[in-house]
């Protein structure tokens, strides 16, 4: 018996296509229906052909419906394009985070949160601290500058920013994954609010 060694031209059966690929019968026919493989006829299928199709369709997850197809396969590139953009923007993100250049929006609640109950507790304590300071003086100017002097003390605190302060608020991860335990330390001072 003579082997064949060409099988540029072999033609196999559904049953035959079916074991080499390892699917069912009916997988082969849903396959050929769909276009990924060709049918030559009724239960017949060229094998190089539709192992070629086949292994194209697992690289590309386009069907191949011939030479003229350039359509599904632009837009497979397409689609490939936008997820490597989209892969560059976390990239990118990522990076504006580790250069503290970019802050997530929780941190930055709780910063903001923390600064803006401060500066609140620091204002309503206001008429406390300037009363003792005022009572008795009869010279309108210096209440004025006890009460002005209170107020900017409280503004200068709240202008004293700093994206060191962003940084370690909540959990973060480093280089190897590790989480990084949570550091409520805000600009030197516990981010607790004192009811003054």
């Amino acid at each position: 018996m003579k082997t064949k060694t060409d099988i540029s031209d072999l033609i196999v059966s559904t049953d035959t296509l079916a074991t080499l690929l390892g699917f069912t019968r009916q997988r082969i026919n849903q396959l050929a229906k769909e276009g990924i493989l060709e049918k030559q006829a009724a239960g017949r299928y060229p094998l190089m052909k539709n192992v070629q199709r086949y292994i194209e369709y697992l690289r590309t997850g386009v069907k191949d419906k011939g030479d003229g197809d350039e359509e599904a396969q632009a837009k497979y590139w397409e689609e490939k394009a936008l997820h490597e953009k989209a892969k560059r923007e976390t990239a990118e993100l990522k990076l504006g985070q580790l250069k503290n250049q970019l802050h997530d929006a929780a941190d930055v609640e709780l910063v903001m949160t923390n600064m803006l109950a401060t500066f609140r507790s620091r204002i309503l304590s206001i008429p406390e601290k300037v009363s003792p300071k005022v009572l008795g003086v009869k010279n309108l100017s210096e209440i004025s500058d006890a009460i002005n002097t209170e107020v900017l003390e409280a503004l200068a605190e709240l202008s004293e920013y700093d994206p060191g302060m962003f940084a370690g608020v909540g959990v973060d991860e480093t280089e190897d994954g590790q989480p990084i335990p949570e550091d409520l330390e805000i600009g030197g001072s516990t981010a607790e609010i004192d009811d003054q």
